[in-house]
């Protein structure tokens, strides 16, 4: 096999490397959509469960949707929430965990 040979044989072999690393991107970005789709569902979930414990007349039947003042971990600025925030960062730092992120608090509200 001469020189030619063999770059033309490397350039095959580059191109289907390129051809699987873009289905697997595919995949990826079908997965993130997926994603996205859920969290925009529970993000409507948890919006109408809020606006229901808001208009309900007995406000002690729902302590977790009780607003309170929080610190932005971030920001530092002072952000009015729900009493389940807690539960949100609680959830957010174990998942940034899990994928191998450091110092959540740098990264979420």
């Amino acid at each position: 096999m001469d020189d030619l040979d063999e770059l033309r044989a490397e350039n095959e072999a580059l191109k289907a490397e390129v051809e699987e690393l873009r289905q697997e991107l595919e995949e990826l970005q079908a997965d993130a959509d997926m994603d996205s789709c859920h969290i925009a569902g529970l993000t409507a979930q948890i919006k109408a469960l809020i606006a229901e414990g808001d208009a309900c007349p007995n406000k002690d039947s729902h302590p977790l949707l009780v607003r309170q003042e929080y610190t932005h971990a971030r920001t530092g600025e002072k952000v009015t929430k729900t009493r389940a925030f807690p539960l949100y960062r609680e959830a957010f730092d174990a998942e940034a965990e899990r994928l191998g992120i450091a110092h959540p608090e740098k990264v979420r509200g």
